[in-house]
């Protein structure tokens, strides 16, 4: 178990006391890891990128995506794979797996993937026809699947943290992991 140390209020007054200017760096930037730790973890609301298919639009946490990578692409097309999958791409010296997320999510392919815009997460990429702005998600904004338009109602509910402004909130590690679990099923029984 992981101990942090305890912040004494009263140490914290007296060094909020004296000016900062009068410390040294040592304490100084002890203070400040202090205060670092009074701030929680979701004080800050998770910035979304949006991503437009014929068939519904869904947010991706800035924070789970490697790049995004403008077109043209060219796939590596291989055998016995799942037909959301375009095949293989190289990024940075690796070759990733890719994904017409339109058909996976929706079953709406992409009608040109290598203009397709690839959003390269935990190598695999995702790749989708447009992307929009960047957008602050709030917590209390957000509705859960259940409550979704009627065109999402079909979608797996670990893909998807909930709804917001009629998108869908994907929870990338889950949808990552039932990705790679679905091309590892397909090829086994290819």
């Amino acid at each position: 178990m992981n101990e942090h140390p305890t912040i004494n209020a009263v140490s914290l007054a007296s060094l909020q006391a004296q000016s900062l200017e009068q410390l040294s760096d040592k304490e100084f930037w002890s203070y400040a890891r202090k205060l670092a730790r009074l701030v929680p973890a979701n004080a800050y609301p998770e910035e979304y990128l949006e991503c437009n298919f014929s068939a519904g639009r869904c947010l991706i946490p800035l924070a789970a995506l490697y790049e995004v990578a403008p077109p043209p692409h060219r796939f590596a097309l291989l055998p016995a794979t799942p037909g959301w999958m375009l095949g293989l791409v190289a990024w940075l010296g690796e070759a990733i797996a890719v994904v017409d997320l339109g058909a996976y999510l929706f079953e709406c392919t992409i009608e040109s993937p290598s203009e397709g815009i690839l959003l390269v997460a935990n190598s695999v990429g995702l790749l989708v026809p447009t992307i929009g702005l960047t957008t602050i998600a709030q917590i209390e904004q957000k509705m859960p699947l259940t409550d979704a338009p009627e065109r999402y109602t079909s979608l797996q509910a670990g893909l998807v943290k909930g709804v917001y402004a009629e998108a869908l909130l994907l929870d990338v590690p889950i949808l990552l992991a039932d990705v790679v679990e679905q091309i590892r099923t397909a090829v086994s029984h290819g």
